[in-house]
């Protein structure tokens, strides 16, 4: 007889399978090891690979017929899904197309732009979890809504790989309509654990202000990067504190900082942010 197993063990069970459409078996088994603490056994078996399949040449044999039935063109792009086959694909998985698991998913498939998909990043990336039908990649997107707003390191390659979303193939910068809209998705939603916003400074909104007033330029990637950053110490230092002007940070940030004084009023409190 199957072993007995508490109302909170089957509770758990059950969502691990609504998450990762595993089998009855391999839910226990990952929970086993984790303590029956649900949320950890499906990080692990994603994070962990744990839904690849043994059978990694039927696998991916799935993941490219699946991917050719979203191809706009198949005669003229047969590796490629174009933009109406990518809107049609990411909502068969639940994404919204405006929010920030859009910018999840592209990651996860290494898409080579917004509206664009390409046959090796589709299949090399959801063979890589497992995730070879519509259910399964379904499942994934739903596990990273839930498990993203306390998932920095995740964010963080969510983040950088949106810099090539912002961008053209022959392009180096993205155009700074592009990356304003970016960073208000990725510093507002939801979904982000990263909320640029501290009880006295809607840096979010000054960010914004800033560059449209201010820079008016492109967006480097060294930009990209480097704004991520200081957002993130910010949020950990309202005051920025661990700003001076012998500080390596790209100009734009030192110009943002004199910007933020002057929202804050100049004088004698901007000065009291150096020290």
């Amino acid at each position: 007889m199957p072993p007995g197993y508490t109302s909170q063990q089957k509770s758990a069970i059950s969502q691990f399978q609504n998450f990762t459409q595993a089998d009855r078996n391999t839910a226990i088994r990952w929970l086993k090891s984790s303590g029956w603490v649900a949320d950890q056994a499906v990080n692990g078996y994603f994070s962990g690979g744990g839904g690849a399949t043994s059978n990694t040449s039927g696998s991916e044999s799935k993941l490219r017929s699946l991917f050719d039935k979203y191809r706009d063109d198949p005669k003229n792009s047969p590796d490629i899904i174009g933009v109406d086959g990518s809107m049609k694909y990411l909502d068969a998985i639940g994404v919204n197309l405006e929010g920030l698991d859009s910018f999840a998913a592209m990651e996860i498939i290494q898409a080579p732009s917004m509206g664009e998909i390409s046959r090796d990043g589709f299949v090399n990336g959801w063979a890589a979890v497992g995730a070879d039908s519509i259910e399964k990649q379904k499942a994934h997107i739903n596990f990273l809504k839930k498990s993203l707003p306390s998932d920095k390191t995740k964010f963080t390659e969510i983040y950088k790989f949106s810099f090539q979303l912002g961008k053209t193939a022959q392009q180096k910068a993205i155009p700074l309509e592009n990356a304003a809209g970016f960073w208000e998705l990725l510093f507002s939603s939801p979904m982000s654990p990263v909320q640029w916003r501290t009880p006295n400074s809607p840096w979010i909104d000054w960010w914004g202000e800033f560059l449209t007033s201010k820079w008016k330029k492109s967006v480097n990637k060294d930009m990209w990067n480097e704004t991520l950053k200081f957002a993130q110490m910010t949020l950990d230092d309202e005051q920025i504190s661990f700003w001076n002007e012998e500080s390596s940070w790209p100009s734009v940030i030192d110009d943002f900082v004199e910007f933020v004084k002057e929202k804050r009023g100049g004088g004698e409190e901007a000065e009291a942010m150096e020290y």
